[in-house]
C-alpha cells in the first residue's frame, strides 16, 4: 500500500463489479467525485473482458485473482456470498485495506460511519460493512436512545429481492411476468411464489435476524436493550421497509420525535406525499421516516421507515474509506 497515494488518489478495486451492489458502489464513487488513481473492476471468468464505464472512461473487467489486486490501496468486495466464500476458502490474501460488503467474508472491524468510534480505524485492516438493515436500525435506535432513552424495541424488516442479488431480482421479475401471462411460476432462489405474495423464508430469515442483532449489539453496545427482529421476504425489487415499535423512558409527542430525527442529516421526513415507499426512495442515500404514532397506554411509538438497501450499504462503505483516507494520523 502506498500511504501517500492512499490519502490523495488511491488505486481502488471493486470485486464483484457487475453485482447490484457493485454497480451501485461504482456509480456512487463516480457521483461523489472521489479521487481515484486506478480503478480495477473484477469479476468471475464469465464476465472477463466486459466493458464498463467509470468517470467517462471505459474499463475492461478483469478476473478475480490475487495478482489483479496487487498495487491496490482500497478493495471493496461486493460479490455474491458464494464467490466471497470461495475466495476465503482459497486462502488468497486480501489487500491491506479491504472493505467487505458481502456479509459472507472474514471476521473484521465492523464500522458504521457516524456511530462507531473513529478509534478503531487503521490505515490497514479488514473492515466489515454492516448489513443495510443494521445500518438503518443502528442510526434510528442510536438517535432515539441518545435523546429519549430506548427501553425496548421490536422491528419487522421487509426484505427486498435485491438482497438476494441479481438472481433474486430476476426471479421476482420472471414470476411476475409469468403470473400475468397465466404461466407456471418457478422458484430457485425463493422458497415459493414471491410475486404478489409475502414469504416467511424461515431459514434465511433466522440468519438475517441473527446477523442484524449481532451487528447492532456491536454497534450500539452490549448494554443497549436487544431489539426483537423479525424478517420477512417482500415482493419488492429494491429498498428495505421497517415497522419499528419502541418504548422510550421519556414520552415526547410524536412531532418532537420526528423533529429529533429530522435534525440529523442521515434522516429525511415529509419528503413524500402519503409517506415514503420502497419504490419512492430508490436512488436516495437518506433514511426516510414516515408516519410516527404514539400509544399512551403503553408508552409505545410506532415508526414507518424506508431506505434504499443498495445505496445505504454503498454509502457507508465509501464514507468509511473516505474517513480512513482523510484522517490525519491513523496507526498502521
Amino acid at each position: 500500500m502506498n500511504q501517500d497515494r492512499l490519502r490523495k488518489s488511491p488505486n481502488i478495486a471493486i470485486v464483484g463489479s457487475t453485482s447490484l451492489l457493485g454497480k451501485e458502489l461504482r456509480q456512487m464513487l463516480d457521483d461523489r467525485g472521489l479521487p481515484v488513481g486506478r480503478l480495477a473492476l473484477l469479476e468471475t471468468e464469465e464476465y472477463a473482458g466486459l466493458l464498463q464505464e467509470f468517470a467517462g472512461d471505459i474499463q475492461i473487467t478483469q478476473v478475480i485473482a490475487p495478482q489483479a489486486l496487487q498495487d491496490i490501496d482500497i478493495a471493496f468486495f461486493t460479490c455474491s456470498p458464494e464467490i466471497m466464500q470461495s475466495y476465503v476458502a482459497s486462502g488468497a490474501p486480501f489487500p491491506e485495506l479491504t472493505i467487505d460488503l458481502t456479509q459472507a467474508g472474514q471476521t473484521g472491524i465492523l464500522f458504521l460511519h457516524g456511530i462507531s468510534g473513529a478509534g478503531v480505524l487503521r490505515r490497514k485492516g479488514y473492515y466489515v460493512n454492516p448489513h443495510p438493515a443494521a445500518i438503518v436500525l443502528g442510526r434510528v435506535l442510536s438517535e432515539l436512545h441518545n435523546k429519549f432513552a430506548v427501553q425496548s424495541a421490536a422491528v419487522t424488516v421487509l426484505e427486498p429481492a435485491s438482497e438476494r442479488g441479481n438472481a433474486g431480482v430476476d426471479e421476482l421479475q420472471e414470476q411476475t411476468v409469468n403470473l400475468l401471462n397465466f404461466q407456471k411460476v418457478e422458484n430457485k432462489i425463493f422458497r415459493g411464489q414471491l410475486a404478489f405474495n409475502i414469504l416467511p423464508e424461515a431459514e434465511t430469515a433466522v440468519r438475517t435476524e441473527c446477523r442484524i442483532a449481532e451487528q447492532l449489539a456491536e454497534i450500539l453496545g452490549k448494554t443497549f436493550p436487544q431489539p426483537l427482529i423479525s424478517a420477512v421476504q417482500a415482493p419488492v425489487f429494491h429498498s428495505h421497509a421497517f415497522s419499528i415499535f419502541v418504548r422510550l423512558l421519556a414520552a415526547p409527542p410524536p412531532e418532537e420525535l420526528s423533529a429529533q430525527l429530522r435534525g440529523n442529516t442521515y434522516f429525511s421526513t415529509g419528503s413524500f406525499v402519503g409517506g415514503p415507499s420502497p419504490v419512492g426512495v430508490v436512488g436516495t442515500e437518506r433514511i426516510h421516516i414516515g408516519r410516527v404514532q404514539y400509544l399512551s397506554t403503553s408508552d409505545t411509538y410506532a415508526l414507518w421507515v424506508v431506505a434504499d438497501n443498495l445505496r445505504i450499504a454503498a454509502s457507508n462503505a465509501i464514507q468509511t474509506a473516505e474517513q480512513i483516507m482523510l484522517a490525519p494520523a491513523l496507526e498502521m
